[in-house]
This record gives C-alpha cells, sequence and structure tokens, in this order.
C-alpha cells in the first residue's frame, strides 16, 4: 500500500509528501491507542476558483498510521462503491490515489439517460459538510471515535478533509443520509432516481416534485444536524447539462486537429524528400477551446486533464520546433491551470528546440504572485515548475514571502534547499507551537545544532502538547520523531522524485482506462480520460 496516496487522496500534493517511507513501530497494526495523543493537523488551502480555496489537513504521521490500521476492518474500508453501490457515484484508486478513470465519463452517459428519462437534474450540496460530522454519529462496529477525534486535536465536531480515512466515514455517513432519503421519497410515491458524491447529490425528477423533493432533503439532513447549502442548489434540463458539459467533445477535436496537422507534415516532408517538423499547434486549439468554456472549473478540467492524456505524455516533441507565439499561449495556459506544471515542465524542459529563457520571467512574477495569495497549492506548483526548468536562482528572493505563505510544506523546502538566511532561521527557529510541527520536523533535520542536540530539540518543537509529561504517549511520538530524524528521513519528497510520482501515476492511470491515443481521427476510437477536477 502506498500510504502517500492514503494520506493525501486525490490531492496532487501527494507527489510531494512522504510519510511512506518513514519507520513506524513494528508493532503499528496493533500499537495500543492509548500510547497515542491528541495531534494538531496542519492547515494547507488548495485552490478552488480565483483565489478562493478549501483548506485540507495533514495529520501527524504516526496517529495517522495507527487510525488507519485501527479503522481498516470496518466494512468495504478499501472500496467506497461498495458502501452504497446503488447511489454512489465513483470508485476509489488506491494505486493511483485518485478515481478510477473513466468513471466520470460513464457517469455523465448515465446522466444524460436519466435526463430523458425524467425532464430535471437537481443538484443539491450539503453546507459544510465535513466540519459538521459529528463523530459520535458514525457507525463504527464497536470501535472507538477517540482515534479519529485524537487526528483532530480531540475534536469530535467535524473531520478533517484531505486524507482517505475521512473520505471513508463521509461516505459511511452519507449512507444513512441517503437510507433515510430514498424512504421518504418512496413513501411520497415519487418518481426519481439519485445518486451523490461526497456532499452532491444529483437527482433525477420531475419539475414539478422538486419543492417537495428538497423539503424532504431538509428534513433528512436536520436529522443528523446538517442543513442544506441553498447558494449551490441547481436545476438542469439536458439541453442545458449538454451545452454545459463540452469537455469530451473538445478533446476530440483537439487531438483530431493535432492529427491532422502531423499528417499534413508528413506529406510535406515525403514531398520534399527532409525530415518532418511539427509545431505545437494543440496550444492554440486548446485556447480555441478554452474560450467556448464556461466556469474556470471546466477550463482548468480541459487543461489539465488534456496534458495527462497519454497521447500528449507519449509525444516525441524533440521532432517539434517551437514558435515565438508558442511561449505566450503555454504561458496563458499554465497560469489558468497551474496544476498542469506537474504534467508538463519535465517535458518541455526535455525538448531540444524549447528555450527556458523565455518563460523564466513568467515563473518568477507568478510564483511571486502565488506566494502573495492563500493558495498554498499553487505555490508548491511554481517551485517545483522552477526547480524543474534549472532556475533556483529565483527562489531565494522570495524567502520572506515564503514564511510570510505559512506553507509549511514550501517553508521545509527552503530549509531543505537552504534557501533562508540566518536571521529567517531564526525567527523559525521562535516558532515552537505545535502547530508549526512540519516544518520544525524539517527545521531540526536541516539545522545542525537542533540535530546535534536532538532529544531536547523534540522536546522543544515536535512532541504534541497533550502528551507533553504523560511518559508513555510522550515516549511514542520521542521515539518515533527520534528514529525518522536519526535516520535522516524526511517527509517531504526531492523534486526528481515527484517527477517519477507523477509519472507513475499517468501510467497507472494510462493502464487504467486502457485507451490508445494514437488514431484519433474517428470519434468512435476516442475514450477521453476522467474530468475529475469537475467534482
Amino acid at each position: 500500500m502506498n500510504f502517500d496516496n492514503i494520506y493525501n487522496f486525490k490531492n496532487p500534493i501527494r507527489h510531494f509528501v512522504n510519510i511512506n517511507s518513514l519507520k513506524y513501530p513494528i508493532d503499528i497494526t496493533t500499537f495500543p491507542v492509548s500510547n497515542l495523543s491528541w495531534t494538531l493537523p496542519i492547515p494547507f488551502k488548495i485552490q478552488k476558483e480565483g483565489e478562493k480555496f478549501r483548506t485540507i489537513k495533514l495529520p501527524n504521521p504516526i496517529s495517522f498510521m495507527r487510525a488507519y490500521h485501527y479503522y481498516s476492518s470496518l466494512p468495504n474500508f478499501l472500496d467506497l462503491h461498495l458502501i452504497d453501490p446503488d447511489h454512489k457515484r465513483l470508485s476509489a484508486n488506491l494505486d493511483t490515489g485518485d478515481f478510477v478513470s473513466g468513471e466520470y465519463d460513464r457517469q455523465l452517459n448515465n446522466d444524460f439517460m436519466n435526463l430523458c428519462l425524467y425532464d430535471s437534474l437537481l443538484k443539491l450540496d450539503i453546507e459544510e459538510y465535513y466540519g459538521k460530522i459529528y463523530t459520535h454519529y458514525l457507525d463504527l462496529n464497536g470501535l472507538g471515535d477517540f482515534v479519529l477525534a485524537g487526528l483532530n486535536n480531540g475534536r469530535t465536531g467535524g473531520i478533517i478533509m484531505g486524507n482517505y480515512l475521512s473520505l471513508y466515514f463521509a461516505e459511511s455517513m452519507l449512507k444513512k443520509i441517503s437510507a433515510d432519503f430514498n424512504d421518504k421519497l418512496c413513501a411520497k410515491n415519487i418518481s426519481f432516481h439519485f445518486e451523490y458524491f461526497s456532499d452532491d447529490f444529483y437527482i433525477f425528477c420531475n419539475s414539478k416534485d422538486i419543492n417537495v423533493i428538497t423539503t424532504i432533503f431538509d428534513e433528512c439532513l436536520q436529522s443528523y444536524d446538517f442543513k442544506r447549502n441553498e447558494s449551490k442548489q441547481e436545476i438542469w434540463s439536458y439541453e442545458a447539462y449538454n451545452s454545459y458539459n463540452l469537455l469530451t467533445r473538445y478533446w476530440k477535436s483537439i487531438i483530431r486537429h493535432w492529427n491532422l496537422e502531423l499528417l499534413k507534415d508528413y506529406k510535406i516532408a515525403n514531398q520534399n524528400n527532409t525530415t518532418a517538423s511539427h509545431t505545437l499547434s494543440f496550444l492554440n486549439q486548446i485556447i480555441y477551446r478554452v474560450s467556448s468554456l464556461s466556469g474556470l472549473k471546466n477550463k482548468k478540467s480541459l487543461i489539465n486533464n488534456f496534458f495527462k492524456t497519454k497521447y500528449f505524455q507519449e509525444t516525441n516533441f524533440n521532432e517539434y520546433t517551437v514558435k515565438s507565439y508558442d511561449y505566450h499561449q503555454l504561458c496563458f495556459l499554465l497560469s489558468l491551470a497551474p496544476e498542469s506544471l506537474l504534467y508538463t515542465s519535465h517535458i518541455f524542459n526535455q525538448m531540444d528546440s524549447f528555450d527556458n529563457e523565455m518563460i523564466k520571467e513568467f515563473l518568477s512574477l507568478r510564483y511571486k504572485a502565488a506566494l502573495e495569495s492563500p493558495l498554498n497549492d499553487v505555490q508548491l506548483y511554481y517551485y517545483y515548475a522552477i526547480k524543474t526548468y534549472g532556475f533556483s536562482d529565483l527562489l531565494s528572493s522570495m524567502s520572506s514571502l515564503v514564511i510570510d505563505s505559512e506553507n509549511q510544506i514550501l517553508i521545509s523546502y527552503y530549509l531543505k534547499d537552504t534557501l533562508f538566511s540566518q536571521g529567517e532561521i531564526d525567527a523559525l527557529k521562535l516558532l515552537e507551537d505545535e502547530q508549526y510541527w512540519f516544518q520544525n520536523y524539517h527545521l531540526i533535520l536541516y539545522s545542525p545544532d537542533l540535530i546535534s542536540d536532538l532529544d531536547n530539540s523534540i522536546v522543544k518543537y515536535l512532541i504534541p502538547q497533550k502528551a507533553i509529561s504523560k511518559t508513555e504517549k510522550e515516549t511514542t511520538y520521542k521515539n518515533f520523531y527520534s528514529e525518522n530524524l536519526t535516520s535522516g528521513i524526511a517527509l517531504i519528497q526531492e523534486v526528481q522524485t515527484i517527477t517519477s510520482n507523477v509519472q507513475s501515476y499517468l501510467t497507472l492511470r494510462h493502464q487504467e482506462t486502457a485507451v490508445d491515443f494514437a488514431d484519433t481521427d474517428s470519434e468512435d476510437d476516442f475514450n477521453s480520460e476522467d474530468h475529475m477536477d469537475n467534482i
């Protein structure tokens, strides 16, 4: 099991964070939970749209690992779909750390069929779902909720977002709501079909029943101390839903146009008895299609998933030339969907005709802008791209902004890269509270004076507040941190490892879909990858 995928499920930051290589107690699967303490998770802000974000939280690694094994015997623990197969929309693939590729497309086709059977799709959302889950309401088959609550400093009201364990419990709670909702709708003799993923419910019905269905949904939520997010209610007809979901058709058009350009290039080369040379014409095609999409979410999904495709990833770009306008087109797409830096940087960096200097200023200024925003994931994407393109000289001038960002993962990279001044290191050493445990782990690891006085450094910076002066609990965390720091194991991945992680993820994803992108002239031959960014 790759526990990096469990620790950060779906979020691309799973490629940056390393808990899989840590050394845990040999008996971690049976380790006494009484020897664990309440621990503080660290916050990490993930971009939604524009400057809007959601906050996931990274729990203490040894507490999380023990919690995973503690709850692993629960029903369908590794298969979310089986929790409620009649109503779940998606399945998890823990090998990729993502949802099963292609499921979104299958669900979309089913949605269109259901919109023929019913005249409306009613989408309803639960307000602040993760933050309102009361752990005492969870069905734990006799296991205590204190292990789960302990990952969130003992809170029983709300669970942290971002890891697979929390996703499992969130989906388990939804099964109860789903069952109540289904029973009450049946009792009203209403024609309907519904499915859900996380806090989003897709309810296919006839428009005359929408008000009654919404009222019943509210009643079900109130039984579990939840409420509906009124601002996110949507009603879709077949025509409107079809117009909004254009991504598959656009992918087909872009790939088809790219193939036609390649055929033209080969034909000209054959006529002139020369070697074919290609251009990056697909960049212009992506921009053209993006301009026709409504909503930033759809635009980002098209860009990110296009660059994830096997067709793009396995193209030999050393057969391509780069035109001057390609640079600004590429930069526009990267700025619109910064996650795509993970899927493109290593490819363009290895391209013979690509002039890295042409995008250096772009990366510098957009990195600075990201650091001045609250978007921690975007900050990491630009850091990764700058390192991959070999522009490390840009990083040190941003050190004060990195500290102000409170991005503990990025701060850890700066500590590793020795990019902070001595004054900045001294300022970081003043942050002794438990809430800084992630960056403080690396502060110790990369500070000779702290690593040489390891026992005192661990006590000062890493022991959870609730474990202090409680011998068995304190010993648990002291031994864990001591063994890993002594072994020189970081909680962050090397940049080269991030690239390898991303490539391994994409390879598994391509194998999962088993799609051959080499021949896409016919629409029937093309199957797009998933659109998970739409969720």
